[in-house]
């Protein structure tokens, strides 16, 4: 990711998300050593984003998007088995996420891809107030995508 791809960053983030995140916290990712943002293309466009921060072993999942035109095509299981590889390769022992209780798409994706809940965070999300649900998946659960 670099400070180009905020414009059409922007237009994904805010179809998909009722919160949007303001381009500092991309800036923050793409300039954090103990983390990452990265984007995801297709046919020469991006359709999608994913950012991460490292710490203490554990890799915090802090945002993946898919521009709604690109899903269940399997970019967003691409793009999870890169971090699960990232993690792997960055010494984590586990990858864990935040996830608003009400989505449901989201929840079976992470679900289906070996994560499971371990916790709700009272009205963790803003906009609007909701509860979010923690997912946790251990790295040596991930098979290499390479």
């Amino acid at each position: 990711m670099v400070p180009g791809d905020l414009i059409r960053i922007a237009h994904i983030e805010q179809a998909v998300f009722t919160d949007p995140w303001p381009d500092d916290e991309f800036e923050d990712h793409m300039n954090d050593f103990e983390g990452g943002a990265l984007v995801v293309e297709g046919e020469g466009e991006m359709v999608g984003y994913t950012c991460y921060q490292i710490e203490d072993h554990k890799l915090h999942l802090t945002n993946l998007a898919v521009d709604e035109s690109c899903r269940r095509k399997s970019v967003a299981k691409q793009v999870l088995a890169h971090i699960l590889d990232l993690a792997r390769d960055r010494d984590c022992e586990l990858v864990f996420l935040e996830v608003r209780v009400s989505n449901e798409a989201a929840r079976c994706f992470y679900e289906a891809s070996g994560f499971r809940i371990v916790d709700r965070i009272r009205r963790y999300y803003e906009t609007p107030v909701e509860d979010a649900l923690v997912m946790t998946r251990w790295v040596s659960q991930a098979s290499s995508s390479r």
